[in-house]
C-alpha cells in the first residue's frame, strides 16, 4: 500500500459459515471480504448524489494467500485505491489477523465505474478527488 494515500479499514470476526472442510476460512470468502470493503469504502466516502449516480464492479482480481484464518479470529481488512484510467481504477486490499497483525492475504483488483443502467462511465475528476487518486 502507498503511504501517501488514505487507507480505509474495517474489522470483523470469522463466522462459522465462512469455514470450509479444511477448518479454515474458505478462499472464496477472502474475495467476498475484498468486495465488502470496497463497497463499504465507496458508500462511506461518496455523497448521496454520487451513490444515486454510480456503482462499481470488480472486473479483475488477483489474490495472494499467505496464512489461514480460523473460526473466531479477529480480522482487520485495509484498502486504498491506486492508479486510475478512464474507466477503471485499481484497489489494494490487505487482510490481517487483527490480534497478531499476521498478513493473511493481499489483493490487487481493477474496478470499473458504471451508471445505474450498468454501462461503463468515465471516471470523473469528482470520483478521482473522492479517493484522492493521482
Amino acid at each position: 500500500m502507498n503511504d501517501h494515500l488514505p487507507i480505509f479499514e474495517m474489522t470483523r470476526t470469522v463466522a462459522k459459515n465462512e469455514i470450509d472442510y479444511l477448518d479454515h476460512v474458505n478462499n472464496v470468502v477472502y474475495v467476498q471480504w475484498a468486495n465488502d470493503i470496497a463497497m463499504e469504502h465507496w458508500t462511506t466516502a461518496a455523497s448521496k448524489e454520487l451513490l444515486q449516480t454510480y456503482d462499481w464492479v470488480m472486473i479483475k482480481h488477483c489474490i495472494e494467500y499467505k496464512q489461514s484464518a480460523m473460526l473466531g479470529d479477529p480480522i482487520l481488512i485495509r484498502t486504498q485505491v491506486g492508479r486510475a484510467t478512464n474507466v477503471r481504477y485499481e484497489r489494494f486490499i490487505e487482510i490481517y489477523n487483527k490480534e497478531t497483525m499476521t498478513l493473511l492475504a493481499k489483493t490487487t483488483s481493477d474496478w470499473c465505474a458504471i451508471d445505474k443502467a450498468g454501462k461503463p462511465v468515465r471516471i470523473s475528476q469528482e470520483l478521482r478527488d473522492l479517493f484522492e487518486i493521482t
